[in-house]
């Protein structure tokens, strides 16, 4: 399933910001955009709560993979400013759905002492779909228009949706079958019981920071590639490349972060992409550039898998429910905060300043967890 769906997202992340762009216009309405519809993502993971506590989780699923296939084909017809926010809304919501949903099937299936090698293996089925969904969006978006495309991805969620609809032996497991529940707690509530929990509030601070790098790689790594003259195909090429380091390592590290603790992966993590974006801020070189975001995946690779372990040592099974949504608000405030910082930045200064501003963001995010994480030296307790 996370396959499926990252192959159906990662088709659109090659030209998703130049389709909002020819649209929009410029680079800096285009930042305000995305910044806007994290909104939306925010909206979604905080009322996942009631969604989760009103309908079972394979209901939830069968009815995002069908309906976010409804939402790709639509994008055919999308030429207007307000269809494309209404759209791009619906697509958010229910993006976020399955992403929470399929998270926490993970949980479900896994056990405690081998959480971080089993969220690695997440991590890696969701990549290698990620990895072959953008490579084929960058390919194709050369070869056949972004309407094409569209059309390709929404045969991929019919296809997720088909294939969890046969999934008889998963939808039948006892932990994934529970009951539909009626009660729902208040938001302020959950948020307060989320973080009254340091360990929990240090994975969202991770999580938030580790979505602040996904979102400049998938929002202005684009645009810089074809701003430098390039097509989609490269696009496609830089950033399904990048995946490869992923595939690779995240199972190991998960591996390394049950047996050995999490402080050294994550803050190492950091260094890597901050050094490397400080680099490409004073590196006049394009092609050498791409490479360099490839070589940065190594650091999203020892961070990726490491947030969700974390957090779930310290979040009962009773309380997934209530607090998961919680900690996936980090992604919409990422996507919120960070298309507004760039679109300060690029109002004021010019685009590659974007990499020296990030850069220092990652730095100090190594600083931190470094200093933090100092009692998960030896355990991810």
């Amino acid at each position: 399933m996370a396959l499926i769906l990252a192959g159906g997202i990662g088709l659109l992340s090659p030209i998703l910001p130049n389709f909002v762009k020819s649209i929009m216009h410029t680079d800096f309405s285009t930042s305000i955009f995305y910044s806007l519809m994290s909104i939306v993502t925010l909206v979604g993971a905080t009322t996942s709560v009631i969604v989760f506590k009103k309908f079972q989780r394979t209901k939830i699923a069968k009815f995002g993979f069908i309906m976010l296939a409804v939402i790709y084909f639509l994008l055919v017809f999308v030429s207007k400013f307000i269809e494309l926010t209404i759209i791009i809304a619906a697509k958010t919501w229910l993006q976020v759905l399955l992403v929470i949903t399929i998270g926490l099937f993970i949980r479900d299936f896994a056990k405690s002492k081998n959480l971080g090698a089993e969220e690695g293996r997440y991590f890696k089925f969701q990549n290698i779909g990620a990895l072959i969904g953008i490579f084929s969006g960058g390919f194709l978006a050369t070869k056949f228009s972004y309407e094409f495309i569209f059309v390709i991805a929404a045969a991929v969620l019919v296809v997720g949706f088909i294939y969890f609809y046969h999934g008889h032996v998963i939808q039948k497991h006892p932990a994934i079958i529970n009951a539909a529940k009626v009660d729902s707690q208040k938001f302020l509530h959950n948020i307060k019981r989320f973080f009254s929990d340091k360990e929990r509030a240090k994975a969202y601070s991770i999580s938030l920071s580790m979505m602040a790098w996904i979102c400049f790689k998938y929002l202005y790594v684009p645009l810089y590639i074809v701003s430098s003259g390039y097509l989609e195909s490269m696009v496609g090429l830089v950033l399904s490349i990048s995946i490869i380091p992923l595939i690779f390592l995240e199972t190991e590290v998960g591996d390394y972060a049950d047996k050995k603790g999490i402080r050294l992966p994550i803050s190492l993590g950091f260094l890597i992409v901050g050094i490397i974006l400080l680099i490409i801020f004073f590196s006049p070189y394009p092609m050498l550039n791409f490479i360099f975001v490839i070589l940065a995946s190594f650091g999203t690779a020892l961070i990726e898998p490491l947030s969700e372990t974390l957090l779930f040592k310290h979040l009962p099974k009773e309380e997934e429910d209530d607090l998961y949504g919680v900690f996936m608000t980090a992604d919409p405030v990422a996507y919120f905060i960070i298309p507004l910082i760039g679109a300060a930045i690029l109002f004021f200064l010019p685009f590659k300043s974007l990499f020296a501003v990030f850069a220092g963001l990652m730095l100090v995010m190594s600083l931190y967890t470094w200093i933090s994480l100092r009692e998960h030296t030896e355990k991810t307790r």
